[in-house]
């Protein structure tokens, strides 16, 4: 996901045969280099910074106003080599068709040079004009190395700069470049064997043999020794050591284990338990609810009288289960949005059309005492928890060390560890994550990854819920949640790697360093995200509702009910009124576990322990939501989003029936 800014095609001017219109600045470089950094420090917009490959998937434009002009930002997706063999490449190959006169900016890490020059010998070749960056100075300094910047840019014939973007350090030499632009038509002579024919070497992407790339790794070999050399490095610090723990295998677990924990308590204990309970009653209850029914009632009257309940709420800070610290406590008046309608002798035509505006704003099934409520008092906090924590996470290069120590289990279900970045995405949003499979190579590791994503990960809104109601369990059956969730990713990856036939790539992956989250950042990627949730998921809740309330003046939820009930009540000894939490379930999958977290653990909760359990593991497995499934349409093709689908729905109710079942015979 990226904010602030546009994803527009490129401007007429950048086609062929246009005439120029505007100055364009074209950023490529190999992936985790800082290259979104450099675009928002350049621009003043800000995009999605991650310390994982995949986040700049679509083309990213801005403007920049430098020494008076005014010049277009292009940022492109990060690329090892100038080779259409992934989407990255594919659309980084693309920008480069598509602004044939642009200056190119390569941002390159400091500390992996030689991996940098040889994308400079591709792009090179090009026969553009060229600006080499070479960012994160500082962390070369703590890895001992030294680079002679001057000599380097004398042998590549090009301005090369040396730059900190996340601190704005070297940005004023990288504007004043840019009037010092040079095509590096000198390291191309250098090379003894010519890239492609004047012909097409403004086209990136030829066919090239495995002589061009022998003599290229050999040319940046001879560079890199004139201008690199390496003091002896400082004593490990604590980030350092920190990164080398997290991809240990016991020590590795261990963290993995108090992140996990960590998780629980934030997201689970004080975003989606302490958050959740003052906003939906102490703001929703005490304030917008009733304000809206008077507003309403007063609006569109007609006879009837709302019912009132007293409730009494505190605010409460977890510090570990079941135990806290209580804030204040207070008894408050709380409207309810039943409410009982008084017998009219003869109900005119108006009046029957108010109180259908009416019931669809403040009535059972109403935009704002259900769609708004869910979306901003119970869910809101829930994400608003998980993306500071995941922000964290992705800025701390923790995330990638994570890869590294689950690739050996991903192995077995034909996957490596790179698949474990799009799952870990799709805590945030499956849809999100589902087109981030494109990190990966084959189309066998996007089917997998891809169904394991729509079968059993939870979004953020649907795992906050359902941390909220593993607090309404025993640990036994929490944990027997937790395991059975991961024995399924694992057996189902597995059946699917055997059925599914092709080869896996490898698995090759940088890890950035161990970093500490500036705070800054964090705080901007969290209002992006949560800019993204009220824009796209928002209107959702309120579709739901909206449905909702149709099926119900239609009659229709009731007729559904009963032909559920085999299943609703029979299969998975649920109660028949939680047939609607599925119903609607498919339209947003968090909607549906809202549903069924109001009957776990509202005022007069509906739900057993056992059946909470049940609830829990149906509505995990059930299929996300439907934008979900465009999604997976559209990266994967009908047919293959057809029969996940039917697969998901089909094993979510197997599962779940077998666990009511199996539990109540072990009394689980």
């Amino acid at each position: 996901m990226n904010a602030g800014h546009t994803t527009d095609p490129p401007p007429a001017s950048a086609q062929p045969g246009a005439p120029p219109a505007e100055r364009v600045i074209l950023l490529v470089g190999n992936p985790n280099v800082g290259k979104s950094v450099l675009f928002s420090k350049l621009t003043g917009k800000f995009v999605i910074i991650s310390n994982y490959p995949g986040t700049t998937v679509e083309i990213t434009r801005g403007t920049a106003v430098i020494g008076g002009e005014t010049f277009t930002v292009v940022d492109s997706p990060g690329v090892n080599e100038l080779a259409a063999r992934t989407e990255d490449a594919r659309v980084t190959c693309d920008v480069l068709r598509d602004y044939p006169n642009a200056t190119l900016v390569q941002v390159a890490d400091a500390k992996n040079l030689r991996r940098a020059l040889l994308l400079t010998m591709q792009l090179a070749e090009l026969k553009r004009p060229m600006v080499l960056v070479l960012n994160m100075m500082d962390e070369l300094d703590k890895v001992g190395g030294h680079i002679d910047v001057r000599k380097l840019g004398e042998l590549l014939g090009i301005p090369v700069v040396p730059t900190i973007a996340i601190a704005r350090t070297g940005i004023h030499l990288l504007e004043k470049s840019f009037g010092e632009v040079a095509v590096p038509t000198r390291l191309v002579a250098s090379l003894k064997t010519q890239g492609p024919p004047a012909a097409t070497a403004n086209l990136p992407c030829q066919e090239e043999d495995y002589q061009q790339n022998i003599e290229r790794l050999a040319r940046v070999n001879e560079i890199v020794a004139q201008i690199y050399t390496r003091v002896r490095p400082r004593r490990p610090t604590f980030a350092q050591r920190l990164g080398w723990w997290a991809t240990q295998p016991l020590r590795g677990t261990l963290l993995l284990a108090l992140v996990l924990y960590f998780t629980f308590w934030f997201v689970g204990m004080l975003g989606a338990g302490t958050f959740v309970d003052f906003f939906e009653n102490a703001v929703f209850g005490r304030y917008i609810s009733p304000v809206a029914i008077r507003l309403v009632d007063a609006a569109l009257p007609f006879p009837h009288h709302h019912q009132y309940k007293a409730s009494e709420y505190k605010l409460t800070i977890p510090l570990m289960p079941h135990r806290g610290i209580e804030l204040f406590a207070s008894t408050q008046q709380v409207l309810s949005p039943d409410y009982t309608v008084e017998p009219e002798a003869a109900p005119g035509a108006w009046s029957r059309v108010m109180r259908f505006i009416h019931d669809f704003l403040v009535g059972e099934y109403g935009v704002f005492t259900m769609a708004l409520s869910y979306g901003f008092a119970i869910v809101l906090p829930i994400v608003t928890t998980f993306f500071l924590l995941f922000s964290v996470l992705e800025d701390s290069g923790y995330l990638s060390r994570l890869a590294v120590m689950v690739n050996r289990v991903f192995r077995a279900m034909g996957l490596n560890g790179k698949a474990v970045l799009p799952m870990v995405l799709g805590l945030g949003c499956d849809t999100m994550a589902t087109m981030t499979t494109r990190i990966l190579e084959t189309r066998k590791e996007r089917v997998i990854t891809t169904l394991l994503l729509a079968l059993a990960v939870p979004c953020s809104a649907q795992l906050g819920v359902l941390l909220a109601m593993m607090a309404r369990v025993s640990w036994g059956a929490a944990a027997f949640w937790v395991v059975l969730m991961i024995a399924i990713a694992f057996v189902v990856g597995w059946l699917a790697a055997k059925l599914h036939g092709g080869a896996s790539s490898d698995f090759i992956l940088e890890l950035p360093p161990m970093r500490r989250p500036q705070i800054g950042n964090v705080f901007i990627k969290t209002l992006a995200r949560l800019e993204w949730y009220l824009k796209e998921v928002i209107p959702l809740f309120v579709l739901g509702t909206a449905i909702l309330f149709l099926f119900d003046k239609l009659n229709l939820l009731e007729k559904i009910t009963r032909l559920g009930e085999p299943v609703v009540i029979g299969w998975l000894g649920l109660p028949r009124e939680t047939a609607s939490a599925f119903l609607i379930g498919f339209l947003r999958r968090d909607y549906g576990a809202v549903y069924l977290l109001n009957a776990a653990t509202g005022p007069n909760p509906t739900l057993s322990a056992h059946q909470v359990l049940v609830s829990m593991v149906t509505i995990t497995l059930f299929m996300p939501c439907i934008a979900t499934l465009f999604m997976i349409a559209r990266e994967l093709g009908k047919k293959t989003a057809a029969a996940i689908t039917v697969f998901v729905f089909v094993f979510a109710f197997v599962v779940g029936g077998l666990v009511n079942h199996l539990g109540r015979w072990i009394g689980l």
